[in-house]
C-alpha cells in the first residue's frame, strides 16, 4: 500500500493554485508524514480546502469545518461553519484522526479546542496539528534580544492573528488533563521567517538553503512543529481547575 505521505505529497502538484499551501514550506507535508492509513477525518480549520481535496482524492472520509466557510473552494467538497472556541458540534468517538494545520497558534483558547479534539477521536485516535515551533534557537535568540517571537510579530497578529505561541511543555501539559499523550513531534526545514513574519519561500534555492539544509532538523532547527497526539485509555493526571496546596 502507498505511504500516505508519499501520495498526498505528490498529489500536491496538481492543485491549482488557489488550493496551493499558504503555510511555512514543508509545513504540510511534515503533517502527512504522521496520517495514518485511512480512515474518517475531521479537518479542522479547513481554510481554502487544499488538505480537503488531497485527502479526499486519496480515499479518506473528510469532514471540513472552518470559522469562514465562505472561504472554501475545494468543487465538490462541503465545508461546516464551526467556532473552535465553542465545543465542536459532533459526537463523542465520531473520528479515527482530527488535523488542525497552521490553526492553534490563531486561537484564544487552543486548551478547549484540544481537549474537544481528543473527545471527538475515536479509541488510539490521532489528533494531528502544526504551529510555528517557539523552542527553536531564532525564537529563543529572538524573545532574548527583542521581547517578541516570530510568527507572533505585529505584522502577524494585524495580518493573521497570531495570538497563542504553542509551547511544546504545554502540549505535554494539556495532554496530562485528558486521556492523551503525544506520540511523535515531527518538523519542517531549518528557517525562520523573515522579520516581517513573511515565511521565506526560496524553493530550496541559493547558499543560504543549502547551508540551513545540513543543519540536523529538530526542536533547536525546526520552523514548524507538527505533533501526532495519540487518546488512550488512561485517566487525565491532573484534575482542570484543581489548585494542590
Amino acid at each position: 500500500m502507498t505511504k500516505p505521505a508519499f501520495r498526498l505529497t505528490e498529489n500536491m502538484k496538481s492543485l491549482p493554485d488557489f488550493l496551493q499551501p499558504q503555510a511555512a514550506p514543508g509545513t504540510w507535508e511534515s503533517v502527512f508524514g504522521l496520517m495514518p492509513v485511512g480512515g474518517r477525518v475531521l479537518n479542522a480549520g479547513a481554510g481554502r480546502g487544499g488538505i480537503s481535496r488531497l485527502l479526499h482524492d486519496a480515499g479518506y472520509g473528510v469532514t471540513s469545518i472552518d470559522l469562514h466557510p465562505d472561504h472554501f473552494s475545494a468543487e465538490g467538497l462541503e465545508c461546516a461553519y464551526a467556532d473552535l472556541l465553542q465545543p465542536l458540534p459532533f459526537e463523542a468517538e465520531s473520528f479515527d484522526t482530527v488535523i488542525a494545520v497552521e490553526v492553534m497558534e490563531h486561537l484564544e483558547n487552543p486548551w478547549l479546542f484540544f481537549r474537544e479534539a481528543v473527545r471527538v477521536l475515536r479509541p488510539e485516535g490521532a489528533f494531528i496539528f502544526s504551529s510555528p515551533n517557539p523552542a527553536n534557537l531564532a525564537s529563543r535568540l529572538a524573545f532574548a534580544s527583542e521581547g517578541v517571537l516570530p510568527y507572533f510579530r505585529e505584522e502577524s497578529f494585524i495580518g493573521c492573528y497570531h495570538v497563542t505561541p504553542i509551547f511544546p511543555w504545554a502540549v505535554e501539559n494539556c495532554c496530562r488533563t485528558v486521556n492523551a499523550r503525544i506520540e511523535k513531534i515531527a518538523y519542517s526545514r531549518v528557517d525562520w521567517p523573515r522579520r516581517n513574519d513573511v515565511p521565506r519561500h526560496d524553493d530550496g534555492r541559493g547558499l543560504r538553503r543549502r547551508m540551513l539544509d545540513l543543519l540536523p532538523l529538530n526542536r533547536l532547527t525546526g520552523e514548524i512543529a507538527c505533533y501526532l497526539v495519540r487518546k488512550t485509555e488512561r485517566v487525565a493526571e491532573v484534575e482542570v481547575g484543581v489548585h494542590y496546596r
